[in-house]
């Protein structure tokens, strides 16, 4: 049924490419890791243009995406971590509207907002809600990528669990050119405020 429902949004470039084992999994094609908590099923996803990934248990569900971002690509890695300008409540309705297992119908409504710039990059997180549904979303830049989670059912705590797991493959690498950096790397310019996610697919 979640497979499925995710087809429906991607369509034929999207089909059931095996079950992980609730561990640490990275991405083949280079856009995504996560590391579920035990008792999760990750589920990866062919996705054209990009990685999909259906991470559950029976009583929530959530989905992630690795999104290859042209308009980041050429931004440092400093540049990156100063984008903190909140992304609009429009932006987040609109990376969330192609999922129908989340999103059954009517609008889609931001409840609270926040930027967490508490680890070494920045994480937007959202509130949704679409009807009696409650929806907890990440959206994470890196340099040409986008990282998005969406997750319902059971607490915010025990979603955060895995929601808080989202990164690159790149990162360490990221980081450590980041230590090596002149000390002005950090006043390099940073990525503009429209900070839109781009489309999944």
């Amino acid at each position: 049924m979640r497979a499925l429902a995710l087809a429906a949004v991607f369509g034929a470039g999207l089909t059931l490419a095996g079950v992980a084992a609730a561990d640490p999994w990275t991405d083949p094609n280079g856009n995504l890791t996560l590391n579920a908590p035990r008792g999760w099923t990750v589920r990866p996803q062919n996705m054209s243009g990009g990685t999909a990934v259906l991470a559950f248990t029976p009583s929530s569900d959530c989905y992630f995406f690795g999104i290859p971002n042209p308009a980041t690509t050429s931004r440092t890695v400093a540049a990156v971590r100063n984008s903190t300008t909140p992304i609009t409540p429009e932006a987040w309705g609109s990376a969330i509207s192609g999922i129908p297992d989340f999103v059954e119908g009517g609008a889609t409504t931001v409840t609270s907002q926040s930027v967490d710039t508490s680890g070494f990059w920045p994480v937007q997180r959202a509130q949704l809600q679409n009807g009696a549904r409650t929806i907890y979303g990440v959206v994470q830049v890196r340099p040409g990528f986008e990282l998005r989670g969406f997750c319902s059912g059971g607490s915010q705590a025990s979603l955060d669990a895995i929601l808080n797991t989202v990164g690159h493959p790149n990162d360490q690498t990221w980081q450590s050119q980041a230590a090596a950096a002149p000390a002005n790397a950090a006043n390099q310019t940073p990525a503009p405020a429209d900070q839109t996610p781009q489309p999944a697919n």
